[in-house]
């Protein structure tokens, strides 16, 4: 859970949720539907971002992530502003047509892509836009350390179907979904998201650090004690982006 909390509230992470609010152009009043929504941090950042011009419901199947985000949305005094529902991805415990806006963060990798991007256009409205982040296990990550090039290629090479379920969706295969799913005006486009010192930054660079032995890893040791006295380290994570009007 903290993971999650420390990642949404990364600024990186945030610049590029802004980037798909900003390419669905979010109109006052239109109700917007967040589906796995989890412990709800960028459901809040939303809240105040559209300063309660528009309806929040927030939809996930963990019964324990959706109590957690209850308390942060109360702790932010956030809890009339975003209404909270237990339901799934595949199976969204809402009539056709319900909302302006449908999207998913970071969901579409972790059950049946196909199901739920057949979901999302259904909940929304004619005119309505449906969108969805995905991670990039298709393309290699970026790490802001002083490093010779075959090392640093070896170490940001992607991990190809990492955590990602059977019939998840992490990788561009999300520009043909979504085409497919019969939505309209279809804007596609690949996002590196930066992490600073944190959490977050420590497990991406974990991951490029198993791909080394021996004097890599010396080489990678003092790369990083270079960054960190300097100031300069930071991890880019890969994401695919896509947002689509329903016809």
């Amino acid at each position: 859970m903290a993971i999650l909390e420390e990642r949404g509230c990364a600024a990186g992470y945030q610049r590029m949720f802004r980037s798909v609010i900003d390419e669905v152009q979010l109109r006052p009043g239109e109700a917007i539907l967040d589906v796995g929504c989890g412990t709800g941090v960028l459901d809040r950042w939303l809240a105040r971002h559209t300063a309660d011009a528009n309806r929040i419901v927030a939809v996930d199947a963990n019964g324990y992530l959706l109590r957690e985000a209850k308390a942060f949305a109360r702790q932010e005094g956030l809890a009339e502003r975003i209404a909270f529902h237990e339901g799934r991805a595949e199976a969204l415990p809402f009539p056709d047509a319900s909302f302006d806006v449908a999207l998913s963060v970071t969901v579409l990798e972790e059950g049946d892509a196909e199901r739920m991007l057949a979901e999302l256009p259904r909940v929304a409205r004619p005119g309505g836009r449906v969108a969805a982040i995905v991670r990039a296990v298709d393309m290699p990550g970026w790490i802001n350390l002083p490093l010779r090039r075959d090392l640093k290629v070896k170490a940001e090479f992607p991990f190809p179907g990492a955590g990602v379920a059977a019939g998840g969706c992490a990788d561009a295969s999300l520009y043909r979904r979504f085409c497919a799913a019969g939505l309209s005006r279809v804007s596609m486009w690949p996002y590196l998201a930066a992490f600073e010192d944190g959490p977050r930054a420590r497990i991406i660079e974990r991951g490029m650090r198993t791909r080394l032995a021996g004097t890599e890893l010396e080489e990678w040791a003092q790369a990083m004690a270079h960054a960190e006295a300097d100031g300069t380290f930071f991890v880019c994570q890969p994401f695919h982006c896509a947002v689509g009007t329903k016809r």
